[in-house]
């Protein structure tokens, strides 16, 4: 059983030991830059948006080679997180020192 679980491992890990780590699949910046689309141009543009800097040479159709609902939902948490005001928020501190955010900015200066 722990010589097929190396073997699974060292398999998956094969592009990695060739290439680097670099993200091969499912790339989280096409779809940073999908929402960002989406958030920019409106969802009539976004269904319509022809990307030629993925699938390069020939480009893709954006609208109707995805799924939207990640970008449709990181646009609409977006959207509403950016009507909220940043004081209605109340972090307590232990959560600011479990992130190690001091709790002023006297902490920060040193003073």
């Amino acid at each position: 059983l722990l010589y097929f679980c190396y073997w699974a491992y060292d398999i998956r890990l094969y592009p990695v030991k060739d290439f680097g780590p670099i993200i091969h699949e499912f790339d989280p910046w096409f779809n940073y830059r999908a929402a960002q689309y989406l958030a920019d141009n409106g969802l009539t543009r976004f269904f319509q948006w022809y990307d030629y800097m993925s699938w390069y040479p020939l480009g893709r159709p954006v609208g109707t080679t995805i799924y939207p609902g990640m970008q449709m939902t990181s646009v609409a948490i977006w959207h509403v997180l950016k009507g909220i005001s940043p004081q209605t928020f109340k972090i307590p501190k232990y959560v600011l020192r479990w992130l190690g955010i001091p709790k002023d900015t006297k902490e920060i200066a040193g003073f």
